[in-house]
């Protein structure tokens, strides 16, 4: 029995270690990314890239992976809140967050550069599943 008190210090660090790096990987999380699947962006879209996937059957979704890529912060910012149309199409649904979730949200999809040759294998693979 008195081995097993030795060991309890041993586990419980190990406990609270594993705890606590948990903790701090979902901290790690960048907060648009947060922003994008609380707002339910992924009804229509992915991010590939992100490890973000779509659960809904529709077809046609987009994958935003390089977004940053194609679009700048001023743009994304006038097209979610229906202010701006991407190729005469505007987007279905404005964005309903505060203004400071907005932004943070479109910091994050701007920085979304992934290249057309990772973009294309991340469609591939996501396309086999």
């Amino acid at each position: 029995m008195t081995i097993i008190y030795k060991f309890i210090p041993i586990i419980t660090a190990i406990i609270l270690f594993a705890g606590f790096r948990a903790l701090s990987l979902q901290e790690e999380e960048p907060a648009g990314k947060r922003i994008f699947i609380d707002n339910k962006c992924t009804s229509c879209h992915t991010v590939a890239a992100a490890g973000i996937t779509s659960k809904t059957k529709k077809k046609n979704i987009v994958d935003l992976s390089d977004v940053g890529n194609e679009l700048k912060s001023d743009f994304i910012i006038k097209f979610v809140t229906k202010q701006e149309k991407l190729e005469g199409v505007g987007h279905p649904i404005a964005f309903k967050g505060s203004e400071e979730e907005l932004n943070t949200l479109v910091k994050w999809l701007e920085s979304l550069k992934v290249t057309k040759e990772e973009h294309n294998e991340e469609k591939q693979e996501s396309d086999k599943k």
